[in-house]
């Protein structure tokens, strides 16, 4: 591993990643998770993962203890005791240094491991990975049965747009900033292989997404259906990568609109194939607004792409409206931004020359050391 300008403290540590979400169920979460775990491994550490979903007991070599007991249809959200019980009697036998929950909007079992470490005096670290303007309700009951917001846990937002929604939760307690992680190199675009700007060519867009209703992918439809308003059909085409409950009736939508020939939907995709995708693309585009980080985005921005998103994104810690993105006010300038792009060859040039140079602070050679740093002083605290 590279030098840090946040150093690894000393010692081996043996880590408890706890959530109620993992893969194989696939999300941000869940690859962050295993990503971060992966990376600390690396460092000589050790990290078990304690899942409120079911799967295998071993991922890419991480051990995970799956909790057992019914989920609530549907959401396979944890309801019933049995499961919390679990999770305490693995929190209690498992000797594990520090407790590090991964919460997100709903996530009783990840909450529920830092009530077990506030009452046991246990060294406890929360990253939030989700914006909980819309969702602090819970969080203040939670406050109001349990003394939440006087837990001895260190706080973390994986952006500023996800830290500001926190602090009226958290009783005051400071709430640190750490960025998603990525493998900058990984997905860097080769180079000499950028797309060339040939007369007649399709500007190549493309977005990388769950398709969900949170993440707002009809509204990404919509803007591109407005932004080539009177265009020819070769101007410009769009991929969208991604599945869920939305894809039946968005592709119903791209037919209305005679769209067809201009959006594509390429399902979900592995990780090489995104790269190579974006390594082929010109433009990434999103729409969402509860962004709370934007890992899809970055992938994007490290591959090289200027990215066309909403202000309100956690995205924008990393991206420089006007140098290497575009970020819109609203759905109207989220349609001019992408047809600026399909007319304004040199504006493209301009976004993809900033975008090519690397972004900092969000390599996990950055990420896992002050993580690290987290931990040390979760368990400092702990033992004051």
């Amino acid at each position: 591993m590279t030098d840090s300008l946040f150093p690894a403290p000393a010692g081996r540590l043996k880590i408890a990643f706890v959530s109620d979400w993992f893969l194989p169920r696939l999300g941000g979460i869940e690859l962050q998770m295993r990503d971060l775990a992966l990376e600390l491994r690396a460092e000589g550490h050790e990290v078990e993962v304690i899942a409120g979903v079911d799967g295998p007991a071993d991922v890419d070599g991480i051990k995970v203890l799956r909790l057992p007991g019914p989920r609530l249809p549907g959401g396979g959200i944890a309801v019933t005791p049995r499961p919390f019980q679990a999770l305490g009697e693995a929190i209690g036998a498992s000797g594990y240094d520090v407790i590090h929950a991964h919460c997100g909007i709903i996530t009783p079992v990840a909450h529920a491991a830092l009530h077990i470490a506030a009452r046991r005096r246990l060294p406890a670290v929360a990253t939030f990975h989700s914006v909980l303007r819309y969702y602090d309700l819970p969080l203040k009951l939670l406050d109001r049965a349990f003394g939440y917001s006087r837990w001895p846990v260190r706080y973390v937002g994986v952006s500023s747009v996800t830290a500001e929604a926190m602090r009226p939760l958290t009783g005051g307690r400071p709430v640190a900033v750490i960025p998603n992680g990525i493998d900058l190199d990984w997905w860097r675009r080769p180079a000499g292989s950028a797309r060339d700007g040939a007369a007649g060519r399709p500007v190549e867009f493309v977005s990388v997404m769950r398709l969900e209703k949170r993440k707002r992918p009809r509204a990404l439809v919509l803007a591109f259906a407005a932004a080539l308003e009177g265009l020819p059909s070769q101007a410009a085409r769009l991929t969208i990568v991604g599945d869920g409950g939305e894809r039946a009736g968005l592709e119903k939508l791209v037919a209305a609109r005679g769209l067809a020939d201009r959006i594509r939907f390429a399902g979900s995709r592995p990780r090489p194939e995104i790269r190579d995708l974006l390594h082929g693309s010109d433009v990434f585009a999103l729409a969402s607004r509860l962004e709370a980080f934007g890992i899809a985005a970055l992938e994007a921005r490290a591959a090289g792409l200027p990215v066309i998103t909403l202000k309100a994104s956690g995205a924008r810690d990393f991206l420089d409206d006007g140098k290497d993105a575009l970020l819109a006010e609203d759905d109207s300038q989220l349609a001019d931004a992408l047809r600026r792009l399909v007319l304004d060859p040199a504006l493209r040039g301009r976004l993809a020359a900033a975008a090519a140079v690397r972004p900092e602070g969000v390599d996990w050679t950055h990420v896992g050391p002050r993580y690290l740093a987290e931990y040390r002083a979760a368990i400092a605290a702990a033992g004051e």
